[in-house]
């Protein structure tokens, strides 16, 4: 029998992309049966062999897992043998639970949250996590999480979380119809071609969507417009994102609130405005010279009100209104905005 010379060798795709990541972010990857998952603190990330994975685990999960490890610990992390971490009881579970967090929160806007959930005995506090893993909430993993999670955001890590997460998303989306049915790619969730996550419900479309605006003759989406950057444009047509909100009008201000009622921390007045000289009483005098309505406890000295149907959010001097106010736009930008501080929008 002839023998070919072999010049190449296959990896598995989504190895190739998180071993890139791991080595961009300083890390050398060594396969191991003595251990699950070792840190040395020198740089040398040993994690085991792939018989001794359950059958829903990867080498990816297990890279991206560590990675939030290091950045619950710090940038100070990758000195440190294991990030810090003792296994030998509890003291530091809390750390192991601010890491889980993270990577739910880090994965999910990718709809890869199930297709990384964590392995191990930590799959039950993953499977409890709410929508939002960074949310309010009494778990003394939160604040760590919050901390670790805004480290992703800077240099070196969030190019690489985002040059990994966006390549798996995208092997996903290539894998997900052709898998079978109890194959993990299948827990992988579409996303809309803006990037976002797609609807649940396919009869929702971006047409239809209250944060769809038209302009000269086009349609364009706020809930993805970037600063500096002009808004995108949408298919009418098209299958909306899990933000879709049906549209809504000035009548539905009474549910909402949310530009009166702790949307924003402050309503400025002009000097020349009207609503002054109407009602000097309510105008305080800032530190800066600037003229403002005070807004104790975040709500507007103007409002009444709770939100219910019997008592909806009424402004008492709305035909009074200062240009601020005037100038506001349902379904605008600051409304967006002002929802989204008040946890009404996504």
């Amino acid at each position: 029998m002839s023998s070919r010379p072999i010049d190449h060798t296959y990896s598995d795709p989504l190895d190739v992309v998180w071993l890139k990541a791991a080595a961009d972010l300083g890390l050398t990857v060594v396969r191991s049966p003595d251990v699950f998952a070792s840190y040395d603190g020198k740089g040398n990330l040993t994690i085991s062999e792939p018989q001794h994975f359950d059958a829903d685990d990867c080498l990816a999960q297990m890279i991206f897992h560590e990675i939030c490890h290091w950045l619950v610990a710090g940038r100070r992390g990758f000195q440190l043998e294991d990030w810090g971490l003792s296994n030998i009881d509890d003291r530091d579970l809390v750390y192991e639970y601010a890491a889980i967090r993270v990577q739910a929160a880090l994965s999910q806007p990718w709809g890869l949250k199930e297709f990384m959930a964590v392995t191990t005995d930590w799959r039950p506090y993953w499977n409890a996590l709410p929508l939002d893993p960074l949310g309010d909430g009494d778990d003394p993993a939160i604040a760590l999480a919050r901390e670790a999670f805004h480290l992703a955001r800077l240099k070196p890590f969030a190019a690489v979380l985002q040059r990994a997460l966006a390549a798996t998303a995208a092997i996903a989306d290539v894998i997900r119809d052709a898998a079978s049915n109890d194959s993990l790619w299948g827990k992988t969730q579409p996303r809309h071609r803006l990037g976002s996550l797609l609807s649940a419900d396919a009869e929702q479309r971006c047409g239809q969507c209250a944060w769809a605006f038209a302009d000269q003759g086009s349609v364009y989406c706020r809930q993805h417009m970037n600063p500096g950057q002009p808004p995108p444009a949408v298919d009418v047509e098209e299958v909306a994102c899990h933000r879709w909100e049906p549209k809504f009008s000035i009548d539905d201000c009474g549910s909402c609130g949310a530009c009166c009622h702790k949307g924003f921390d402050v309503l400025a007045v002009a000097k020349d405005d009207p609503f002054k000289t109407l009602h000097p009483e309510l105008v305080q005098l800032r530190d800066d010279g600037e003229h403002c309505l005070p807004r104790p406890g975040g709500t507007c000295v103007c409002l009444d009100g709770d939100g219910q149907a019997a008592t909806p959010y009424r402004c008492r001097y709305y035909e009074e209104r200062p240009k601020n106010c005037r100038e506001f736009e349902v379904a605008g930008d600051a409304c967006l905005v002002a929802r989204r501080r008040v946890g009404l929008s996504r």
